[in-house]
């Protein structure tokens, strides 16, 4: 028997286990029939967004772990999602550079738009939920009006190819990544910073909630943090053994998640750059992290077809307790 058709077993098993019973098993998510590449939490945490190289959006409740539902009508694998600041829109981008918006409540789509020339490897809603930026292979980073879906500017040839992009938290500048890593004026279209010493290719890159650090995960298997101000190299973590797909900041920024193409997910403190946890479980790489918005939770997703939710609080209990 494969390894898929124990893990399609499994997967039906949950589904027709008592509630209580899919209640305790929440922690181990079961739906996509491909690789997990892209995950984000609601901004109230009650919801969950997923894509995958299925063709396919999912909507789950975070509290159960249950699908609500399934976005299809994608032609091709899922490269980015995310929720709109209201909750009420998910976007999701795929690898054809097709860009679409769906409505919640109906799970009908709402914009669709291409914009790119290849594939798009990255995209995120600004702060104040009216503008979209993406950017991939294409070598452009495009920004967007997300109520009417018309471009409102492009970076064409500025960069050599886009593979993630984070919004600073007053909307002003993108931190983008790819070849290197670069700090963008959006109002000028100016590049106000390029971040010193990544090495190699940066899959995913971070800003803090106050805007204050910067984070890059990369091809070497390390992830880099730097004053986003400035652009200094403050401290590079290592722990990972492979490349390390994913990196994100939690609400407060005192944490920071990895997850990593050798199949962990890891927990840091940011202030010392020590590794707290490390979480395994996964059967493949771990494409994807995401901390819940009260930083109670972490959300991964892998190569595996599944997510994984990881209990941030009950480590942080159990990691003081230890120090004492």
């Amino acid at each position: 028997m494969s390894i898929w058709s124990v893990v399609n077993a499994i997967a039906l098993a949950l589904a027709a286990a008592p509630a209580s019973s899919k209640a305790k098993s929440a922690a181990v998510w079961y739906g996509h029939s491909d690789d997990v590449t892209c995950v984000a939490f609601s901004p109230d945490g009650t919801k969950v967004l997923s894509g995958s190289r299925d063709r396919t959006v999912r909507l789950w409740d975070s509290g159960t772990g249950e699908t609500l539902a399934v976005l299809a009508g994608q032609e091709t694998p899922i490269a980015a999602v995310a929720f709109s600041t209201d909750g009420r829109t998910a976007l999701s981008a795929s690898d054809q550079a097709a860009i679409r918006s769906w409505d919640l409540a109906t799970g009908e789509p709402e914009l669709s738009w291409p914009g790119h020339g290849g594939f798009v490897y990255a995209a995120e809603f600004a702060p104040d939920g009216a503008r979209l930026i993406t950017g991939g292979s294409d070598r452009s980073l495009r920004l967007w009006n997300v109520s009417t879906g018309q471009e409102k500017a492009d970076w064409r040839g500025d960069f050599d190819y886009v593979q993630a992009v984070a919004f600073s938290p007053d909307g002003t500048r993108a931190l983008v990544g790819g070849t290197d890593c670069e700090v963008l004026d959006l109002a000028t279209g100016k590049r106000r910073i390029v971040l010193a010493g990544p090495a190699g290719i940066v899959l995913d890159v971070d800003l803090s909630r106050d805007g204050t650090l910067a984070l890059s995960a990369g091809m070497d298997g390390n992830l880099r943090l730097y004053d986003a101000r400035t652009g200094a190299l403050k401290a590079v973590w290592k722990g990972h053994r492979k490349a390390v797909a994913w990196a994100d900041f939690s609400p407060d920024g005192s944490l920071a998640l990895s997850g990593s193409y050798d199949y962990t997910v890891r927990l840091w403190d940011v202030a010392t750059g020590r590794e707290i946890k490390v979480w395994t479980g996964h059967m493949d790489r771990v494409r994807a992290v995401a901390f819940s918005p009260d930083g109670r939770w972490a959300l991964s997703g892998s190569d595996d077809r599944t997510l994984r939710l990881w209990d941030v609080a009950a480590v942080l209990a159990e990691d003081r307790s230890q120090r004492r």
